[in-house]
């Protein structure tokens, strides 16, 4: 069961140590849908770019691999910042700042680009966060969310309706994020007085093989969330019974859409 982006910060030490991990392997995961963003908004050539919002850092290694600028790397928890710092060890163009992205403490005009990654579904206002992306970049510069999924477009067979509603946006809502931010990334960068181009960054269906790989690899991480919306432990293994003989049949479909935009400052 492939990408689900689930929770911000406000978790236990072991919750933690499992997002740590679903950040790590969703990075990996998506990293051929990022790619050609970075390619279509012009990373490779950008000075100074503005990573909003990095987390644990493994997607922002990406972006300073895909950049010969500097990158500047936001969070507003200095317990995802010391992560980050971990993971960027050896990173020669990136410096860690901590900072809130709806007041972003940099100057206007300042950057080339700057990106956010699975970051607006969570944060409380999604139009100042991109309106205040907007004011640091340069004129002719560029914001990007590079993947802002959307819970309402989730296509799952075969059903199991209790679980399925679970994984289809009533996790994300019960934590406080917008399960349904993808549909909102024009409405959200126009507004923000940006030229703005949206996408849809998966077009590849994962095969049953793909599925059963990254459920395993984050089987701790799904079994949190059901036990936190309130299932018991057999009424988790049937699910994931359930689950399994589907993938093993050969008969597993997953799919959710996860939108890109790119806004240019004019």
């Amino acid at each position: 069961m492939p990408s689900f982006f689930f929770v911000p910060h406000n978790r236990s030490k072991e919750e933690l140590e499992h997002f740590i991990r679903k950040l790590e392997q969703q990075a990996l995961e998506t990293a051929e849908e990022r790619h050609p963003i970075y390619i279509k908004a012009g990373l490779k050539d950008a000075k100074l770019v503005l990573d909003v919002g990095c987390g644990n850092g493994a997607v922002t290694k990406d972006v300073c691999n895909h950049t010969n600028g500097m990158v500047i790397a936001i969070d507003d928890s200095l317990d995802m910042l010391e992560i980050a710092k971990k993971m960027l060890e050896g990173v020669r163009n990136v410096q860690l700042c901590l900072g809130d992205a709806h007041a972003l403490p940099f100057k206007d005009n300042t950057f080339d680009i700057a990106i956010c990654n699975l970051l607006l579904m969570w944060v409380k206002d999604p139009q100042q966060v991109v309106n205040e992306m907007a004011r640091v970049v340069k004129k002719g510069g560029k914001v990007v969310a590079s993947l802002e999924p959307d819970f309402g477009g989730k296509i799952h067979w075969p059903p199991y309706p209790k679980v399925d509603e679970i994984f289809a946006g009533r996790a994300i809502k019960n934590r406080g994020g917008d399960p349904y931010i993808g549909r909102k990334l024009r409405m959200l960068f126009v507004r923000a007085g940006l030229k703005t181009e949206v996408g849809l960054g998966n077009l590849r269906i994962w095969s049953c093989e793909e599925d059963k790989e990254s459920y395993m690899r984050a089987r701790d991480f799904y079994w949190n969330v059901l036990r936190r919306e309130g299932l018991s432990e057999e009424e988790i293994k049937k699910w994931e019974e359930h689950h399994l003989k589907s993938i093993e049949e050969g008969i597993e479909f997953n799919f959710f859409p996860q939108f890109y935009a790119i806004g240019v400052k004019e």
